[in-house]
């Protein structure tokens, strides 16, 4: 039992060491470690191979549970929208790579980008289907008034949190695509936040049960992932360099917590 228990911990270690990596570029740059061994080019090499796996890690892993579960289960379009709003982003990072590998920079705006705009309407249409298998199930999906209150609480706090952060990014000098880019990325995970907002409601109530853990860890990383798109935006458009290893860290713990969510619903159906 002891040694399933480590290797089901090894992952989330290897996570941890990895987002590890990048905030302590973070907190300090002009050490031993980063000055001689780990430069800035080497660093997004790493970055870039890093996201490249758990974002094929996730694909694959919510593929799979569509593939484990009935042909007539409600979740099963869920996971294989899933699967593909989350390959849509592994072909962006793939387009990303060989700059990142070979040249050591990340082109923006680029061809990469298209592919991370049309993951957005693949998760959002994936957590609209959960939340109707939910319902079909009999899960507390709380009443149409409770619905639309939590919707709406959410869309006015995010409202009102994005628009100072994003003034200043579509205020700069940018091209025009450049600018549209840095703030539809994050309105796009504003817009994404509203269904996951309904799903959080529900692993909430499953606190303690399966399926709760599966949400906690994939609601987990779709918020850090908005983190990381209004620290990418700040960092691109205001160029505020100091921001790229944040921008690593929290793409890295992002597409990590979406493989293991995916990863930990697997297990619970091949279990």
């Amino acid at each position: 039992m002891s040694g399933k228990r480590s290797r089901g911990a090894l992952p989330w270690a290897v996570l941890g060491l990895a987002v590890l990596l990048f905030l302590g570029w973070a907190a300090a740059p002009a050490g031993a470690l980063y000055a001689r061994l780990l430069p800035p080019s080497r660093l997004l090499m790493i970055a870039a191979l890093v996201k490249l796996v758990y974002l094929l890690a996730g694909s694959a892993f919510a593929f799979a549970c569509r593939d484990r579960l009935e042909a007539d289960n409600p979740a099963r379009p869920a996971w294989l929208l899933l699967s593909q709003g989350v390959l849509s982003m592994f072909a962006g990072q793939l387009c990303l790579a060989p700059f990142q590998v070979v040249n050591g920079e990340t082109p923006f705006p680029s061809v990469a980008d298209m592919f991370f705009v049309l993951a957005y309407p693949f998760l959002i249409a994936s957590f609209l289907v959960f939340l109707n298998a939910y319902r079909e199930a009999g899960f507390p999906i709380g009443s149409l008034a409770e619905r639309v209150g939590i919707v709406a609480g959410v869309g006015a706090v995010g409202v009102l949190v994005a628009l100072p952060l994003l003034r200043p990014v579509a205020a700069t000098g940018g091209t025009l695509l450049e600018r549209i880019l840095n703030v539809a990325y994050p309105v796009l995970d504003l817009v994404l936040l509203l269904p996951l907002a309904l799903l959080l409601r529900i692993a909430l109530r499953l606190r303690g049960s399966h399926a709760g853990d599966v949400w906690a860890i994939l609601l987990g990383g779709f918020f850090v992932l908005s983190v990381a798109d209004v620290i990418f935006a700040h960092f691109q458009a205001l160029g505020a360099a100091h921001l790229d290893p944040l921008v690593h860290a929290s793409f890295i713990l992002a597409y990590g917590l979406i493989a293991g969510g995916a990863h930990r619903q697997l297990q619970l159906l091949e279990s």
